[in-house]
């Protein structure tokens, strides 16, 4: 079996997988740092979240929070055939934030917990998302690099007022506990959004051991255990990912990027961009106008 503590996405801010055909066996554990999105359109097996299993058929939506331990276990024949969306935080949050109604539905997903990640579609609930997986496939085809984030974006907005409406009902189905009981969100979990909270910010990890009610030495030798590096370089790679979606606004200067990435000295900024992406931000930016 295949353990993957953290799944690498070459630096990209989501990562899109269309109708992904297995013809072999699958079956590992793992987390990765954004939402998962999974979509089942053929085989069978199980999948394993938060100690609770479930069945995998055709036409099974699953959803994973950030940092969330699963498991999948698929056996062919039947071939396995998905489509798989996984996206950063940052996408979101810099994307949605226009949205208050919807944003606050994303937002209990990747804070809350649920009783169920794993729902059986309707055919005509099947039928959409399908139909919205195909077009982000085409979109993502036919535009320019630059633009392929908005589409996601787009596709978010689709698929979770679709979502909200007809598949996700807490008023009906109990899916989702609007107000959970303290202490029931991971302390890394909590992390990670404290860090998206305040990262545009110059902060220290004593200010967040503080509010979060942890030691700092605790806060720091769990987030490097489960995470895989320190809070500090978690958070310069936020800083930079935010960096990269304000390059794309022509109006900013690098400095003023560089500030609102919560970075204090513009320098340092364009060091550890040119360390992380191989160019300066500049020709990052020049990059994406070509």
């Amino acid at each position: 079996m295949k353990i993957h503590h953290a799944i690498p996405w070459s630096d990209n801010l989501y990562l899109f997988d269309y109708r992904k055909v297995h013809t072999d066996p699958v079956e590992y554990f793992h987390y990765h740092e954004g939402l998962e999105i999974l979509y089942i359109h053929d085989g069978a097996g199980r999948y394993i979240v938060d100690n609770q299993t479930y069945s995998l058929k055709p036409c099974t939506l699953v959803l994973i929070k950030p940092f969330q331990i699963h498991h999948i276990k698929v056996v062919v024949p039947p071939n396995y055939v998905r489509s798989l969306l996984k996206i950063k935080a940052s996408v979101i949050d810099h994307f949605l934030t226009a949205l208050p109604q919807l944003t606050a539905v994303v937002s209990q997903l990747m804070e809350h917990p649920w009783s169920s990640q794993v729902f059986h579609l309707s055919s005509k609930d099947a039928l959409t998302l399908e139909n919205q997986f195909l077009q982000l496939h085409d979109m993502l085809a036919s535009v320019p690099p630059k633009v392929q984030k908005e589409v996601v974006a787009l596709f978010l907005f689709h698929f979770f007022t679709y979502f909200n409406s007809r598949i996700y009902s807490p008023a009906h189905n109990g899916i989702l506990d609007p107000h959970p009981a303290a202490g029931s969100i991971e302390p890394v979990g909590a992390m990670v959004r404290w860090i998206g909270r305040h990262f545009s910010l110059p902060f220290t990890i004593n200010e967040m051991a503080e509010e979060l009610h942890f030691s700092p030495s605790y806060l720091s030798k769990l987030f490097k255990d489960q995470i895989g590096m320190t809070i500090i370089e978690y958070t310069n790679n936020k800083r930079l990912e935010e960096a990269r979606t304000l390059l794309g606004l022509p109006s900013l200067t690098i400095e003023e990027i560089s500030k609102r990435s919560g970075f204090n000295y513009p320098s340092y900024f364009i060091a550890l961009f040119k360390k992380k992406y191989g160019m300066t931000p500049l020709q990052y930016r020049m990059q994406m106008e070509s």
